[in-house]
């Protein structure tokens, strides 16, 4: 008896050295097939160009293609879910951002998953600051005026944004909250529409991400007042930080980074991190982001989990103070 239960005792020994074996190989082996590069957002906007000029350097780098796949809806939720329920084998990978991991936890207490919990922080890709604009017929010559106007006439001034919980919300009720004013907040339901009616006056202003509203901003359409980052941009050198004109500490962007699901294999994690920090790294694509408005910030795993929490603490703080909730 104790030598048959020695010898299956041997098997059972056998067989787990094996599955950790089989394990190891598959964690080394890594990336031994095409990468899904999920972005919960529409083609053209600007976190899919930041996810084509990521993916593209990541094929290169780990000898895969990287493929994009667009999965919109749900303010970025539904892309969002489908890599939490992803496998975590490192296959499927999430490009997300402030809306996906920070807005959704604070204003759906009770989606089907947890960004959190369910998602695994890769790094950190960059950010890209919004621009404060108005249609170039605006009475206001410089931000100091445009704040002198809200001032005279609280909630006379308007504002569009692409709905009560996106992202250019959030930060107009920040920029209120610091200014010191009352603005009106008129919803759209696209960030395209908001642009075309801030240009033709139908709103009074509008906090665009810089792609939407470069054109418009060189063709003297719209006029520029401020920069939402801790810099100028470079492609906007002479429009001054909400910091230089007296909101001091102003510091709001749309960033987004890399994140897996939940369980990935630390081996699988630390290489797509050093994978995607060499591509931050890479001439080109610092130059593709230079052109898109998008400033680098590359973070690895945990200052960027740490980072998504301190938004997290930031920007409920922001809702709470504004009353801001889910449509």
């Amino acid at each position: 008896m104790i030598k048959h239960f020695l010898s299956s005792l041997s098997y059972v020994f056998a067989l787990t050295a094996a599955a950790f074996s089989a394990q190891a190989i598959a964690q080394e082996a890594w990336p031994s097939r095409a990468i899904r590069l999920v972005v919960p957002f529409q083609a053209g906007s600007a976190t899919d160009a930041a996810a084509r000029v990521v993916g593209s350097k990541l094929s290169t780098l780990l000898q895969q293609t990287v493929i994009i796949d667009n999965r919109v809806g749900g303010s970025g939720l539904i892309g969002a879910a489908a890599v939490a329920r992803a496998p975590a084998d490192g296959y499927t990978i999430l490009l997300g951002t402030v809306s996906t991991q920070v807005v959704s936890v604070i204003l759906n207490p009770k989606l089907s998953f947890d960004p959190e919990k369910d998602l695994e922080p890769v790094g950190l890709i960059g950010t890209s600051p919004y621009v404060l604009v108005s249609s170039s017929k605006s009475a206001a010559r410089d931000i100091q005026g445009l704040i002198a106007e809200a001032r005279a006439k609280p909630g006379n001034l308007t504002y569009a944004s692409a709905g009560t919980t996106s992202m250019a919300n959030f930060v107009a009720q920040l920029f209120s909250s610091k200014a010191e004013v009352q603005l009106t907040h008129v919803p759209y339901k696209s960030s395209a529409q908001a642009v075309v009616d801030t240009i033709n006056g139908t709103v009074g202003l509008q906090f665009g991400t810089v792609m939407p509203v470069l054109t418009h901003i060189k063709s003297g359409s719209l006029k520029a007042f401020a920069v939402t980052g801790t810099k100028r941009l470079a492609l906007l050198p002479d429009v001054p930080t909400l910091s230089e004109v007296g909101l001091r500490g102003f510091d709001v962007g749309l960033w987004m980074g890399l994140f897996s699901p939940k369980g990935t294999p630390v081996q699988v994690l630390e290489k797509l991190s050093a994978a995607l920090s060499a591509t931050l790294s890479d001439a080109e694509v610092q130059k593709a982001f230079l052109a898109q408005g998008i400033e680098i910030s590359p973070i690895r795993r945990e200052e960027f989990a740490k980072f998504v929490r301190a938004e997290t603490g930031k920007w409920s703080q922001v809702v709470k103070t504004a009353g801001i909730t889910e449509e």
